[in-house]
């Protein structure tokens, strides 16, 4: 599960990538987020280990290549989840 500033950063390099084809520089970056460079580094680096994007050339965020651009779903937990078969069905026809 991402942190807050981790998923809006992530949601930031998205639409940013959708509607002008190319990633953020440092300026743009730093503009819209409203945060410091460093702070951006530190949650790229962690959004990095987590696999969400991938960051060869450190110098610039412009060099960033998406894998997701959202959050993974958790999976839920075993009571939460649909079961398949005949189970469920006798509660409807068996009266």
């Amino acid at each position: 599960m991402l942190e807050d500033a981790e998923r809006k950063l992530l949601r930031v390099l998205f639409n940013f990538f959708a509607k002008n084809r190319r990633m953020p520089v440092w300026q743009e970056l730093t503009a819209i987020t409203g945060k410091h460079r460093a702070d951006l580094t530190r949650t790229l680096l962690s959004l990095e280990r987590q696999q969400y994007i991938v960051w060869a050339r450190r110098e610039s965020p412009h060099t960033i290549l998406l894998i997701e651009g959202w959050e993974r779903r958790e999976r839920l937990p075993a009571r939460h989840r649909a079961t398949s078969g005949s189970a469920d069905i006798s509660y409807w026809t068996q009266y």
